[in-house]
């Protein structure tokens, strides 16, 4: 059953990845990260949903294979 979460954290973080404006778009600029990542049309929050992406993808790689 692990493998199917594994699977299924990869899958969530990869479209978490491609589809980061549709994200900002329905929930809004996050304050922070206009802050810390830099304001614009490629930095700020749409940074942000990629690194969570990219840590989603690497936390169930990690879990897929047993490092958690």
């Amino acid at each position: 059953m692990g493998y199917v979460f594994a699977i299924l954290g990869i899958l969530i973080g990869i479209l978490m990845m491609k589809y980061t404006v549709q994200i900002t778009n329905f929930t809004g600029k996050i304050d922070f990260a206009e802050k810390y990542l830099g304001a614009g049309t490629a930095a700020g929050t749409y940074t942000w949903w990629r690194l969570v992406g990219l840590a989603f993808i690497c936390l169930a790689v990690a879990w897929l294979f047993g490092f958690i």
